[in-house]
């Protein structure tokens, strides 16, 4: 299961890096690279976390900057597709493939959840990562395409928002682990 999960990852990743972002990457500067594929760089590190923990290495800051990534653009893109219907735009047959893939990311990251026991510097380490791509996306212009670009403060707010809801959550629970170990 864990090198289906694995194939599928890397498989979508790949897909994603060429078809989705390969003009948007190539067109950036070198040093944007890292923040330009947003999803398919969620689904490789989730690749990558998956098999650290099936080899047993405790990899926690991997695998929170993993399940934020996969939670977070799982949600984004089925955001922007749900704001493009909204505002009229066309719901295609890719859309409907992007949807339904982008929310098994969702799916992916609370599935990696369970596995972690982060801490308050991997929570720092993954907020100050998605706080810099959403600087990057929003801040720089370089996001992601969107077929409804209209909508654009309505997908930054979101995406902020999301960075700030999970990196929320997440501070929650290292502190209460953290309560729990000091016991």
């Amino acid at each position: 299961m864990v090198w289906a999960l694995v194939a599928i990852n890397l498989g979508s990743s790949v897909a994603g890096y060429l078809y989705w972002y390969g003009k948007d990457i190539l067109a950036a500067p070198l040093y944007l690279w890292p923040f330009v594929p947003d999803s398919p760089l969620s689904a490789t590190l989730w690749a990558l976390a998956l098999l650290a923990f099936h080899r047993r290495l405790r990899w926690h800051a991997l695998g929170l900057l993993a399940a934020t990534g996969s939670i977070k653009y799982g949600l984004w893109t089925d955001w922007v597709w749900f704001t493009n219907a909204l505002s009229g735009g066309r719901y295609t047959l890719e859309a409907v493939v992007l949807s339904a893939n982008h929310f098994g990311m969702v799916l992916e990251g609370l599935v990696l959840l369970p596995l972690l026991a982060f801490r308050l510097r991997d929570v720092a380490f993954a907020a100050t990562w998605y706080a810099l791509n959403d600087l990057v996306d929003y801040g720089l212009g370089s996001h992601p395409r969107v077929p409804n670009p209209q909508d654009l403060g309505l997908i930054t707010t979101f995406a902020v928002g999301t960075t700030i809801v999970l990196t929320g959550v997440w501070l929650a629970v290292a502190l209460q682990r953290r309560g729990r170990e000091r016991r």
